[in-house]
């Protein structure tokens, strides 16, 4: 008897998570879709909790509040972002090549989603945790950069060096990025011209 209701309520508990997570994933979902295609200010808990099929309430048990909601999108993003990109650089056969790749990946990735690349790179947020989170993220994914930066470099480069380079090679990317997003205009930017830019300026920091 014991057992059975014991295996009972494990199974019971199961479901219960099994709903939980596929709530949780439908809210994701419906908040991705809006954000992806309005922006942020296109993002509301009460249109998510419409979009998704469930009521705010259920929507405040899994994200206390839009900005967290938003955080956990762009991280996802970001993640997936960084495996692909990963993945194609490892297909280069050299660190010119593989630099490259980084730099049409970035370019891409700030066209198709302009307000996660905002948020991930461009805003900094008073909140923390978040702040923290978005640091370890990056910060993994750039130990990478940095070895391809190293190969890059003459050997016997001091490991302060590769990490100046790479600094202000960032610096250069994401300024460009920047310009290119909110004054493409101004400074007659294109994707292509952008593309062109940073990696002139970067071969001359590579070359120093």
């Amino acid at each position: 008897m014991c057992t059975a209701y014991t295996e009972f309520v494990m199974k019971k508990e199961s479901g219960q998570d099994h709903a939980t997570d596929s709530l949780k994933q439908k809210i994701v979902q419906a908040a991705s879709h809006l954000f992806t295609s309005g922006g942020y200010d296109a993002l509301s808990m009460r249109r998510v909790a419409q979009e998704a099929g469930c009521s705010q309430m259920a929507m405040y048990r899994h994200f206390e509040n839009k900005e967290a909601l938003v955080q956990h999108i762009c991280a996802d993003l970001y993640t997936k972002f960084a495996t692909r990109i990963n993945g194609e650089i490892a297909a280069e056969p050299d660190a010119t090549r593989k630099l490259r790749r980084f730099i049409a990946a970035v370019l891409q990735f700030a066209e198709q989603y302009p307000d996660h690349y905002s948020l991930i790179f461009l805003v900094r947020h008073a909140d923390p945790e978040v702040v923290a989170t978005r640091e370890q993220l990056g910060q993994q994914f750039l130990e990478g950069i940095a070895g391809i930066v190293r190969e890059a470099l003459p050997p016997g480069t001091p490991l302060t060096q590769v990490r100046t380079t790479l600094r202000r090679m960032m610096e250069v990317l994401h300024g460009t990025t920047a310009l290119w997003l909110a004054h493409p205009t101004a400074y007659k930017l294109t994707r292509q011209r952008a593309v062109e830019d940073v990696e002139a300026i970067w071969s001359l920091l590579l070359n120093q």
